[in-house]
């Protein structure tokens, strides 16, 4: 129906596999070509089976890949105009193969519906994506990179089968940690990352009966743990009314997945990688 698989989320870098009925895409690359075609192997996949790359905005922990990549395996890109035009004016430049998807209205997409929703951060037009497929109905929302929950994202992720859903920093972790004061205030500003209180609330209001399971992603290796960030997460999901167990926090070197509407079925915990990867 639909699974996502975790390559790697943090601020190092994010790529997440959306695998459907009728085809594969890859949304964000932000780690080399290098280090996607190893990532891809280690979950029994190859680049060529990627039919696009998606881009949630033009960060190089989300972007910083995709040149290489498009280069190497042909992949088409698709991102909103800001992020499209923000990477033509970058040093690294826009692969040839760009095209925009539209803000609030649905395309098709090897096999998928991709409605974006644009999401605030200090990006140009940074987008939260729903794919659903097109043969089962089946829905993926994801999240990340963003300062607060914007109006819209609400009635845009609901009736989820899978979340996918920043998760970035423990306010309190953040407030007392080593960063420098402009830096804490970009993390934790409007336009900055979303922190665990923020996600726990939004996770709870798309708690459902057919909600079949969250994954954490772009987890701070300074201001946060997965500890911290599940058990916000769960204990919000439990006031909700949600029961299921299947909740998981990706990590920045670490595969997580493929996770399906099946819940824990077929899942695998986070695997760490070698280095190198």
């Amino acid at each position: 129906m639909i699974r996502v698989t975790v390559l790697g989320s943090g601020s190092r870098g994010n790529s997440f596999l959306v695998d459907g009925t009728e085809g594969s895409v890859l949304i964000d690359a932000g780690f080399s070509a290098r280090t996607l075609m190893k990532r891809l192997s280690a979950v029994g996949r190859r680049p060529e089976q990627i039919s696009s790359l998606l881009l949630t905005h033009e960060h190089g922990d989300h972007a910083s890949g995709a040149m290489a990549s498009c280069a190497r395996w042909g992949w088409p890109v698709y991102a909103t105009a800001g992020t499209i035009a923000a990477l033509t004016e970058s040093s690294d430049g826009c692969p040839a193969q760009a095209t925009t998807l539209p803000v609030g209205v649905s395309s098709a997409l090897d096999g998928f519906e991709v409605d974006v929703t644009r999401v605030p951060h200090d990006a140009r037009e940074c987008a939260a994506m729903v794919l659903t497929d097109q043969r089962s109905g089946a829905r993926l929302g994801i999240a990340v990179d963003l300062g607060h929950i914007p109006d819209a994202l609400p009635a845009a992720f609901s009736r989820l089968d899978l979340l996918v859903l920043e998760s970035n920093h423990d306010e309190r972790m953040l407030a007392d940690g080593p960063y420098p004061w402009p830096l804490k205030q970009r993390v934790g500003g409007q336009l900055g990352h979303l922190s665990n209180g923020a996600a726990a609330a939004f996770a709870a209001g798309c708690a459902h009966r057919g909600l079949r399971g969250i994954v954490l992603a772009h987890l701070s290796e300074t201001n946060n743990t997965p500890a911290h960030a599940l058990t916000r997460t769960r204990d919000a999901m439990r006031r909700a009314g949600w029961r299921a167990n299947a909740l998981w926090a990706a990590h920045q070197s670490a595969l997580c997945g493929p996770i399906g509407p099946d819940g824990l079925s077929g899942v695998s915990e986070p695997v760490q990688l070698t280095l190198g990867f």
